[in-house]
């Protein structure tokens, strides 16, 4: 007679405790920020032209990556969008870009990542996750 107490507890008890276990998993504020995907290595910027190289560096390939620049000369400025590239950046490879920079008479700048759009569709974004270490770029 116990065994039938026990039997009809751990049967509705179940579904109750995978519905918690489900919402525990999927609830965004307890999961852990993702990590950032993209590893800025190199920089150069050479009359209005600026050339980085950069490695994915998380394991799942990248779709889009769009980068942001602040110029570091004089009083601190704000973060503008600088460059979007789409393509497929598998992981752990070296990739280079070479874009056009209008930031006038600026020789120094700061580049740092502002979101990614992976394969998968996940979207990593520098303000909800853990930000990219920046990039400094001086000009030669």
């Amino acid at each position: 007679m116990a065994m039938g107490f026990f039997n009809k507890s751990r049967i509705k008890a179940t579904p109750i405790l995978l519905t918690a276990c489900m919402a525990l998993a999927s609830g965004p504020s307890l999961q852990a920020a993702m990590t950032c995907p993209v590893r800025l290595s190199d920089g150069k910027i050479d009359q209005g032209t600026i050339s980085i190289s950069f490695m994915n560096s998380g394991k799942t390939p990248i779709r889009e990556l769009r980068l942001d620049c602040s110029p570091l000369q004089g009083r601190k400025s704000t973060r503008v969008d600088c460059h979007s590239e789409s393509g497929v950046f598998y992981p752990g490879t070296q990739y280079s870009l070479r874009f056009a920079y209008s930031g006038k008479g600026s020789n120094a700048i700061e580049m740092s990542v502002e979101s990614v759009r992976l394969q998968d569709g996940t979207i990593w974004t520098s303000t909800q996750d853990q930000p990219c270490r920046p990039l400094k770029i001086v000009s030669k």
